[in-house]
């Protein structure tokens, strides 16, 4: 199970459980101090974090060390970091070259790499 990160500070989700007539289980950011939606099942907590984190702008998702694709290139490209205020991504291109670029010069996010049976990086 990959552990989900809070796009609000990019610290890792912990997977939290207390009884109260059976356990329910959570994730939370003790860091934002937010705690995301109750379970029964660990899986579904999982789920609801995934669909919590998927409501945010692609921008805030990203992390240091991420990859992305951009348009008009075929070569991957690393996160360096995010500017939010001026909703720039600096990344860095597999000859050492850095530059900002805007979440619309982005072809493929991290998430998309991922797929079913494995990831393709």
């Amino acid at each position: 199970m990959k552990t989900p990160k809070c796009p609000l500070c990019g610290k890792i989700f912990k997977l939290s459980t207390i009884e109260n007539k059976g356990q329910l289980h959570f994730f939370a950011c003790y860091k934002c101090n937010y705690q995301l939606r109750m379970s029964p099942r660990k899986d579904f907590a999982l789920e609801y974090a995934n669909d919590f984190i998927s409501k945010f702008p692609p921008i805030m998702r990203l992390g240091q060390g991420d990859n992305v694709l951009i348009w008009l290139s075929d070569d991957i490209y690393t996160v360096l970091g995010t500017d939010l205020e001026a909703g720039k991504i600096h990344l860095q291109d597999v000859y050492g070259d850095a530059d900002s670029y805007y979440p619309t010069n982005i072809k493929k996010w991290p998430w998309e790499f991922e797929q079913k049976g494995g990831a393709e990086q």
